[in-house]
């Protein structure tokens, strides 16, 4: 059952006069504000990174998953752990509309931005609704997994570079909470539970993707059902189960496949082993790293996902 978001103090507020303005991006308009910027920064630069990541964003299904998003950026110099980072901190606020919020350290060049991926994670998590903490391992997981997949084909990421972050992202996922499902770590008081909660829904994303676009010859892929999605239920007031968000995805394709998955990995302590299925993309590795094929039966599929497809 769904229900509506409870409003428990999450959402941001800000006092004093701060700069705002509106910016187009892909099917949508995004409001910027910038909450207490030096007058020495360059927000132009910072506003053109925003819309270009938006764009990335965009290259899942054409246009941008909310039509009115909000982004907050706030810049707090190096001053927390992640003070080297471009990004130190983001995170998406859905109470009151969806709001991203992005902690930046604005002594750090604008170019070194665009190889932060911090951004793109937390735009990624506006293709799905707010679910239940208890299955944040979705969201967060869906969006580890297209974080990745965007960059690849914005091309800030080679497809080496891309496929070797999502192999070592699944084995740190392999070896994290090993006696923990992933509803479980989600909701676990444990430490180190973290990549199993990231890296499980990312597990699930990819075997979907493949499933869907194998089984259609490519007329469907993961990037088509939330598109369609997104046009039937999103943004969304609720919060949603994972159950209830794989059954709607269920029925946005013609053979059910989400809600097995979830049956089958969701409270199993096993991480999915995905080495045969990334062999059959091509994907190997060894003490050098990622190897490529081309040669696989699977391999036009790896393609496939690497691609922007064209709307």
């Amino acid at each position: 059952m769904r229900h509506w978001r409870e409003n428990r103090g999450t959402a941001i507020a800000g006092f004093g006069e701060f700069e705002t303005l509106t910016l187009p991006v892909a099917g949508a308009e995004l409001t910027i504000t910038f909450l207490g910027t030096r007058n020495d920064v360059d927000k132009s630069a910072i506003v053109e990174w925003v819309r270009d990541t938006a764009d990335d964003i965009a290259l899942a299904y054409g246009r941008f998953p909310d039509p009115s998003a909000n982004v907050v950026v706030i810049p707090v110099g190096n001053s927390l752990e992640r003070g080297d980072a471009p990004v130190i901190f983001g995170r998406v606020v859905r109470d009151g509309g969806e709001t991203v919020e992005l902690l930046i350290n604005e002594d750090i060049p604008i170019a070194e931005y665009y190889d932060d991926w911090t951004a793109t994670h937390e735009f990624s998590h506006l293709m799905l609704p707010y679910l239940h903490g208890g299955q944040r391992w979705i969201s967060e997981g869906f969006a580890q997994y297209y974080q990745n997949v965007l960059l690849l084909r914005a091309g800030r990421y080679s497809e080496d570079h891309a496929w070797q972050k999502l192999y070592d992202g699944f084995e740190r996922g392999r070896l994290s909470a090993p006696g923990l499902s992933p509803n479980e770590a989600a909701t676990s008081d444990e430490r180190d539970t973290r990549m199993k909660i990231y890296w499980s829904g990312a597990a699930l994303a990819l075997m979907a993707d493949v499933e869907l676009r194998r089984r259609s010859g490519g007329a469907e892929s993961l990037d088509i059902v939330l598109d369609r999605l997104q046009q039937c239920c999103l943004p969304s007031q609720y919060t949603w189960s994972g159950r209830e968000l794989f059954t709607k995805l269920d029925s946005l394709i013609d053979e059910p496949l989400f809600l097995s998955l979830y049956r089958q990995y969701a409270d199993a302590s096993d991480f999915p082993d995905l080495q045969p299925l990334l062999q059959r993309l091509g994907v190997t590795v060894d003490d050098a790293g990622i190897h490529l094929s081309s040669d696989t039966e699977l391999a036009p599929v790896r393609t496939a996902i690497s691609t922007a497809a064209s709307h």
